[in-house]
């Protein structure tokens, strides 16, 4: 397929999603495109420019959602007594003496004010750009905020006692309290001073393909120090984990880095919301300290590994 045909067959793509009358305008540089003509340039400018109008009205949209919905949990706290909790004394140092239910409030103040701001300075959301979250992401997590959807966001509290029903897949037994210890760098006798975080990937899709693509792709890229922070969740079998990860790597890939475990009851994806509002697919969650750091939801496998190595650059700036 020549440079021409291939442009042509991409923008033959776009412009059969627009309105009809959109399709009448652009369908002369379509044909001319595919005749050999010189409009590639100017008709792949337009796209993109109408584009960057769709996406910040989407924006625009976006934040008038984000400020009414702002307004109206303002007015309900004001009829409330006016009495000022520590989740809501922005003196108070962060975390001090704070429930987790008082850290949940006060991360939902916080995510209002950061969805407002990131709306409309936030441009593209792409992957390749450094972004963890694509721009879908980004507006599906905003929806879910406005609507109330209740699951885990980021700076929310990682429960740790979901992690020990979790399976090891080596012998088919729960990891219990002491495994569990040993998994998480907030628990254990290092807790106090360990700020280590954790990278945990979930699939609750039985053999699912997407997540064994994304788990070869993080096994191929990220270096052995990453691979030892990875746990991999899903619901297969012990012995048929042991099986994909015994036909799939070999003993130098460095797969034997990774921790894969077992939640066959979905136990563990109930408490970290990770079942999904719609469908399955893969979560992403960095863990650190015993908080939700960063959350990635509907990740495809072929983004996983810039997901990832994005989320940690974000966490660490």
């Amino acid at each position: 397929m020549t440079r021409y045909s291939a442009a042509a067959a991409a923008i033959m793509v776009i412009a059969a999603s627009l309105s009809p009358s959109s399709f009448a305008f652009t369908s002369p540089a379509i044909a001319h495109l595919t005749r050999g003509g010189g409009t590639c340039t100017a008709t792949t400018s337009s796209l993109q420019a109408m584009n960057k109008r769709n996406k910040f009205n989407k924006q625009k949209d976006l934040a008038a959602k984000m400020a009414e919905a702002k307004r109206l949990r303002e007015r309900g706290e004001a009829g409330d007594g006016g009495t000022v909790s520590a989740a809501e004394d922005n003196t108070s140092p962060p975390n001090a003496q704070l429930s987790d239910k008082e850290i949940k409030l006060r991360n939902d103040r916080q995510r209002f004010a950061d969805m407002l701001e990131n709306s409309m300075t936030s441009s593209n959301g792409d992957l390749g750009d450094g972004y963890y979250l694509t721009v879908e992401q980004e507006n599906e997590n905003a929806d879910a905020v406005f609507r109330g959807i209740s699951r885990l966001y980021e700076g929310d509290p990682a429960p740790s006692a979901p992690f020990t029903e979790l399976l090891n897949i080596e012998n088919g037994e729960p990891l219990g309290q002491g495994g569990m210890k040993r998994l998480l760098p907030w628990e254990g006798p290092k807790s106090s001073s360990s700020s280590d975080f954790m990278i945990v990937v979930t699939d609750p899709r039985p053999k699912s393909v997407e997540l064994r693509t994304a788990m070869k792709r993080l096994i191929g890229a990220l270096s052995a120090d990453l691979l030892a922070k990875c746990v991999v969740i899903n619901t297969d079998t012990p012995a048929e984990n042991r099986r994909f990860v015994k036909k799939n790597f070999s003993e130098d890939s460095g797969a034997d880095k990774m921790t894969v475990l077992t939640d066959e009851k979905m136990g563990w994806m109930r408490e970290y919301t990770a079942l999904g509002e719609k469908r399955f697919s893969i979560t992403m969650f960095i863990l650190k300290e015993g908080r939700c750091e960063k959350i990635a939801r509907e990740v495809e496998a072929e983004g996983m590994t810039e997901t990832v190595k994005n989320a940690i650059r974000t966490m660490l700036r």
